[in-house]
């Protein structure tokens, strides 16, 4: 694809900032270096592909079900920041996000995928913070202790009355995910509801006296996967403040195979757009955590740009979808945490 000199020009000048990746967990899946310096093509990330994208910062995936995992895979985190200091920072506020940007870095931002690994503990939850803990997403579909006490359902495409029998069915919070909300909005920790079902989500957004992120999913009335979210879960976010991540996975672009194009995705971010504001959609790649995604590597993030343009967009409003959005979202945060 061409792109012009005007969405050259704003991509460089937007601050790129990606919801969620899982470059370093796969990396420690397959036992392999966990570094994304120097050309990797076996993965959708490394360091060239980023910088080719206009990539400023992402969410680092530092922890899932294990304890013993998050902390080896906050390893790398750190390692990239000592050894690469030219290329990476540690990104714990949103300037240092605006630094990455203005310095030609770019930014690790610590993001842990689930809460169950804490074993209940609100303590664990205070030393992660310590040691850069910035976004946590509450469940990745556990049935329980410490998400959701309902099935795993995430992989599956369904229908609205799905939804709204889960809302209504499906148990919520347990008590230590409400203590979780809680403690994360004390000290200044975004709480993001990716993965997690209706009957939670909702509950989840009422309780969080901040603005929450859905960092990776779409838009169900386009794709109606269990893992996108309805047209009330959209509006729910959008009253809460909060920021959806528009994501790469191919079945959140569209049900049907023959429909999962680039021109699909950028109809996620169209569709959410109108429905809920530019001040509320962000992008979220999932790079490294799906198959095969829409587009493929972060080399096509200047397409999306040049797309929103044809699509009669703003500047600013594409400034805000590629990163101001979610950087209000981290200024609320830590504003309200004091």
């Amino acid at each position: 694809m061409e792109i012009s000199e005007q969405a050259q020009e704003l991509h460089a000048k937007a601050i790129i900032y990606d919801g969620h990746n899982d470059s370093f967990i796969l990396h420690w899946a397959r036992n392999e270096p966990m570094e994304i310096v120097g050309e990797w093509p076996q993965y959708h990330v490394d360091l060239p592909r980023l910088r080719a994208g206009g990539t400023t910062a992402f969410n680092c995936m530092v922890g899932c079900g294990d304890l013993h995992q998050a902390i080896e895979l906050w390893d790398p985190i750190f390692q990239h920041v000592q050894n690469y200091p030219d290329d990476f920072l540690l990104a714990l506020e949103p300037e240092d996000i605006e630094r990455a940007k203005t310095e030609d870095k770019i930014g690790l931002v610590p993001q842990v995928e689930c809460c169950a690994f804490m074993n209940r503990s609100l303590k664990i939850l205070r030393v992660l913070y310590e040691l850069g803990l910035r976004v946590a997403i509450l469940t990745h579909g556990e049935p329980d202790p410490d998400g959701l006490r309902s099935p795993d359902i995430s992989g599956r495409f369904c229908r609205l009355a799905d939804r709204e029998r889960a809302r209504r069915d499906y148990l919520g919070l347990t008590e230590f995910g409400k203590a979780a909300v809680k403690e994360m909005n004390r000290l200044g920790i975004v709480v993001d509801l990716a993965h997690t079902k209706d009957a939670a989500y909702y509950e989840a957004i009422e309780l969080s006296e901040t603005p929450v992120v859905f960092s990776h999913g779409n838009c169900f009335a386009l794709s109606p996967h269990w893992r996108n979210l309805t047209d009330d879960q959209l509006q729910a976010l959008r009253d809460n403040g909060g920021v959806i991540g528009i994501s790469c996975p191919r079945s959140f672009i569209a049900e049907d195979e023959k429909d999962r194009t680039f021109e699909r995705l950028i109809d996620h971010i169209e569709y959410a757009f109108d429905l809920i504001g530019d001040d509320h959609v962000g992008y979220g790649s999932d790079f490294d955590g799906t198959t095969d995604p829409i587009p493929p590597d972060p080399t096509y993030q200047p397409q999306i740009t040049q797309k929103l343009l044809d699509r009669g967009f703003s500047e600013e409003t594409i400034l805000k979808f590629w990163g101001g959005n979610f950087l209000r979202v981290m200024r609320a945060v830590r504003e309200a945490a004091g």
